[in-house]
């Protein structure tokens, strides 16, 4: 291992060729980091419009928008849950009369 650093240390070209690559993938770091905070600022700027769309308060504090974001999450669980709940009923219901066709198809023959 200390002869591979030894080499890479000692040939000028090396350390230009890891220079570069250190400063791509400082770059590349860089570049993720500013697209997730953009994403995340469009997301933000979409839920402040959603709320003053709405007509609800728009939060001034940290707080605020912390509680404002966990209650519009748990109204949304409870949407979905109370949606999958019915396709789960619809579904059955469809089953159970498909296969009442069926059955009945294969007694009468």
């Amino acid at each position: 291992m200390e002869v591979l650093f030894d080499t890479v240390l000692s040939n000028p070209v090396y350390i230009a060729i890891l220079a570069i690559l250190g400063i791509l993938l400082v770059y590349a770091i860089i570049k993720k980091i500013i697209k997730l905070i953009i994403s995340v600022g469009f997301i933000l700027i979409a839920y402040i419009l959603y709320l003053n769309y709405t007509g609800q308060e728009v939060p001034k504090t940290i707080d605020e928008f912390k509680d404002s974001v966990s209650g519009n999450v748990s109204k949304a669980k409870k949407a979905a849950s109370e949606t999958i709940g019915n396709a789960k009923k619809s579904t059955k219901k469809i089953v159970e009369e498909k296969a009442k066709e069926q059955l009945d198809k294969i007694l009468e023959d």
